[in-house]
Parts: structure tokens; C-alpha cells; sequence
């Protein structure tokens, strides 16, 4: 955390005055004549998904354009410093980027794509809201993100496990969760309650925002409820009790194996990570499992993967035709099938035959979507919050003292105006 923390700390006063060309803010692609490319290069995560659609795309779309396409693809927090550090430093690797609300501090180099997505129509069959502020991304009023992977952080749960155990899996709360686990547990002595992937750090946030219902920012710097976050705290170092044994360094591979082979009865997990798999033919599970409503009363997580084309694209043409190609509707049916990647388009959970195939996961994830937010946090201050958490949950310091930490630490970081604004909305500021 602290070389994270002295990174931002250099550049800050770079980027609070860092703006984008004036003819770019204004116009998007209109009036700009860009030298031809010679090479494409597009940065995503390396998950088994999008930097598999992604490759998989690439032959195709070199053929098409004529120049050398490259997908860099990284673990997500290699790729969100990968991604901020070409643009500070000028290494300008990346024309198209794939990233989310924790690349806040480079907005100002991203190009508006408003007039592009309206030229195209390619808003049009969208999901209603997925395009506002606050989950697609914006920066001084003009949207420079365009969406093209839409998760919500979902529960899934063995249907014949909890079924002995005589609980519903229909949990109102975080609360009612960690109440049916000594249930779960009893009545299966072998079994987990659930399985999480506890060792991706930033994972551990969900279970905050769904469970906290209080604000984040107060007179303009960030700042938890204490009482309401100190009772998150408590209830997230009860829930890591139940994981399986040895479960607190899960990867995501992990933790949907334990939830398929009947080791834990629960799984707490993005849904696109771990359907597929679920659903196989091999799958022990398939058709033994359902997806239940996130429990609140705060709000499940939306992972959002946005495109954003970097302003030193030498051909935004090129730039633009990926952003189109890689997430417009054509490819969303393909890329959920073949990689389980969720889709901003209305017409894939209209598909009959998709439809009656995710009875048992998609009415839960539509469900919970419309009140699904992204984190009003910068990535510094959502990584000094998940790194605490973690040291709640495995009982390295108390609720109390990490909730104080969390705080104190929180008052030197600066909220960006993007999300302040969001924040505000969304009823994450406290009341003066």
C-alpha cells in the first residue's frame, strides 16, 4: 500500500491539471486527422474471459484493418497500475484500455465518445441506466467510457445441500447469511458454509457494500459511519469462520471448485467468473444449483468493464472500430457463450433459448442489476479499505481499530470531482 500510496502522491498535482486537447474534448473524432497506425494494442485483464475473447478476436480484426494487433493482458491490479502508469509516463503502449472507476485519475486522457457511439447507434439495445453516470464512466460531463462486461456480485448456492440443512438460501441480510452457516455446517459436517476467493484482496469489498448501509464521504473527504462500518467489520470476521479450511488464499479457480465438488455449500463470487463452469456437462453440479438475490441493505457490486480510448491513439479510427467490435451487440451473444461474459445488451437475456437455459441464475442477476453501484472510491481509498478489511477478517486487528485506521488514513486522500459527483447521487455523502 505504501508504494501505491507515494506513486499517487508524485503525480496528483500532475493530473489535477492534466486536460484533454480542446478539440478532442468538444468534438471526439470530428476535425482530427490521425497519422495511420502501424500497430493496435489493447490492454485487459487476464482472467480466462475478456483477455480470451479478446485474443480469440485479434486474427480477425488485423485481417480486417491491416495492422498488428496486440492484447496485453495483465491480473487486475497489474493492470490498473500498467494502465495509469503508460499514460503518466508517456510510454503510450495502449491505445484502447479496459478498465473501470479506479482509473478516475486518468480520465482527463481518455477521449469523449459521445458523437462516435451516436454516429454508430450503438446505444441503441442497451440495457436502460447502463449509460448514465456513476456505472458507465464520465469526466467533465462527457461520457468516455463504453461499457462491455456487466457482472453483478452475486451468491450462488447448492440447492440439494441446503435443502438438508433446512435453510432457504433467501437471506434479507448479511446478517441471516452468517445466522444459516452453524445451521449449514451442522447438518453437514464435511462441508464449508461457503467459499469465496479470498485470495484476490480486492475481492473482500463486496461484502462491505452490501452490508453497509451508511455514507462514505463527509465535508468532502472520505469517511465511513463509524458505528454502522465497525458492525460490518464484526460481521465479516464472522463470516471468514466459515469459509473452508485453509479457505482464506482461495483464487477464483479455488473457490468455484470447492462450491462444485460439494466442498462448501455457498459461493460468493462475480457470476460471470464461475457459471460456465458450473454448467458444464463434466459439472457434478449442473442443475443442482441457483443464484439467489444479494443480500443488503447496502448494494452488490456491478463490474462494469468499460472501453476507453487513450487520447494519444495514433488512429482513432482503429481505436474505435476495436471499442465497436470487441463490445457492440454482435459479439455479446458469442462472447457469453463461449467466455461467460456478461452482457450490457438487452437482446441476449431476451434470447429464448438462452433464456430457458439460466433459469436458475439470470432472473437473480437482473433482479439485483438495477440497484447494483460501482464503489464511490478512489483506487487508493478503496485499496487501503480492502487491505484493513482483510486484516479484520483474518483477526489481525480488531473492527474498532481497523475501522479508525480506515478513517484516518481516508482523510488525506483526495476525492476526485468525478466521483464526488456520482456520490452525491447515489446518497453516499453525509448530510452537513
Amino acid at each position: 500500500m505504501s508504494k501505491m500510496k507515494t506513486w499517487f502522491d508524485v503525480h496528483r498535482l500532475r493530473l489535477s491539471h492534466a486536460v484533454l486537447p480542446a478539440a478532442v474534448l468538444a468534438t471526439g473524432l470530428a476535425g482530427i486527422a490521425p497519422a495511420a497506425a502501424q500497430s493496435f494494442s489493447f490492454s485487459v485483464m487476464a482472467s480466462g474471459t475478456y483477455d480470451k475473447a479478446a485474443a480469440d478476436l485479434a486474427p480477425a480484426f488485423e485481417a480486417k484493418t491491416g495492422v498488428k494487433t496486440t492484447v496485453a493482458a495483465f491480473p487486475w491490479a497489474i493492470l490498473r497500475q500498467n494502465n495509469i502508469t503508460d499514460v503518466l509516463t508517456g510510454t503510450n503502449q495502449y491505445q484502447v484500455m479496459s478498465g473501470g472507476f479506479y482509473l478516475v485519475d486518468i480520465y482527463p486522457h481518455f477521449v469523449p465518445l459521445a458523437e462516435m457511439i451516436k454516429a454508430d447507434n450503438l446505444a441503441d439495445g442497451m440495457i436502460p441506466g447502463l449509460m448514465d453516470p456513476g456505472r458507465s464512466e464520465y469526466f467533465n460531463g462527457q461520457q468516455i467510457g463504453f461499457p462491455y462486461g456487466t457482472d453483478v456480485y452475486g451468491v450462488m448456492v447448492n440447492d440439494e445441500m441446503l435443502k438438508t440443512a433446512g435453510v432457504t438460501g433467501e437471506f434479507k441480510t448479511w446478517a441471516d447469511f452468517v445466522a444459516a452457516c452453524p445451521t449449514i455446517e451442522a447438518a453437514l459436517p464435511d462441508v464449508a458454509c461457503f467459499s469465496h476467493p479470498t485470495g484476490s484482496p480486492e475481492q473482500i469489498s463486496a461484502f462491505f457494500t452490501g452490508a453497509y448501509d451508511g455514507t462514505y464521504i463527509k465535508g468532502g473527504k472520505y469517511e465511513l459511519d463509524t458505528a454502522k462500518a465497525v458492525e460490518v467489520g464484526k460481521l465479516i470476521a464472522e463470516l471468514w469462520k466459515h469459509l473452508p479450511k485453509q479457505g482464506n488464499a482461495m483464487s477464483f479457480d479455488e473457490a468455484n471448485a470447492a462450491f462444485r465438488d460439494g466442498k462448501a455449500a455457498m459461493l460468493v463470487t462475480w457470476p460471470s467468473f464461475a457459471n460456465k463452469f458450473l454448467d458444464e456437462d463434466t459439472s457434478p453440479l449442473k442443475g443442482k444449483w441457483h443464484q439467489v438475490s444479494f443480500p443488503g441493505p447496502g448494494y452488490p457490486q456491478l463490474s462494469q468493464w468499460q472501453l476507453f480510448m487513450v487520447d494519444t491513439a495514433p488512429d482513432k479510427a482503429v481505436a474505435w472500430d476495436w471499442i465497436k467490435t470487441f463490445a457492440g451487440p454482435e459479439n455479446a451473444a458469442a462472447n457469453y457463450k463461449k467466455y461467460g461474459i456478461g452482457s450490457p445488451w438487452k437482446a441476449l437475456y431476451d434470447d429464448p433459448e438462452l433464456k430457458a437455459a439460466h433459469t436458475h441464475d439470470w432472473p437473480a442477476k437482473l433482479a439485483d442489476l438495477p440497484r447494483a453501484q460501482n464503489p464511490v472510491l478512489s483506487g487508493e481509498a478503496l485499496d487501503f479499505l480492502n487491505n484493513t478489511l482483510q486484516d479484520v477478517a483474518n483477526g489481525r486487528v480488531s473492527a474498532e481499530d481497523g475501522i479508525a485506521s480506515i478513517n484516518q488514513a481516508w482523510a488525506n486522500f483526495p476525492v476526485p470531482a468525478t466521483l464526488l459527483e456520482v456520490a452525491g447521487s447515489v446518497g453516499a455523502v453525509a448530510a452537513e
